[in-house]
């Protein structure tokens, strides 16, 4: 059983909490997709992490996620509500 965190989000009330890059969130507000890539996922987690492809591909010049990637990904709590909307928008163009 995954140890699960909520947040109360003012649209969707108290749900799971995750965490996206502030280009996920910029998707929420205009629809544009921008990739969606999640960490690993673990064994009953349903909402992991997840980034855009312009924060993949910084990590992947980095070589790995460290203080100052995340710093420029602007790394920020989500609801798992919120998450499924933008990963939709992702996935569906």
């Amino acid at each position: 059983m995954s140890d699960q965190h909520y947040v109360g989000c003012c649209t969707d009330g108290r749900q799971a909490a995750t965490y996206v890059c502030q280009h996920i969130l910029q998707t929420l507000q205009d629809s544009k997709p921008r990739g969606f890539w999640s960490a690993e996922v673990e064994a009953g987690e349903l909402y992991p992490d997840s980034w855009c492809s312009e924060c993949e591909a910084m990590v992947n010049a980095a070589g790995e996620w460290n203080d100052e990637t995340e710093a420029k990904a602007g790394i920020s709590l989500i609801c798992s509500v919120c998450y499924e909307r933008a990963r939709d928008i992702n996935q569906s163009r």
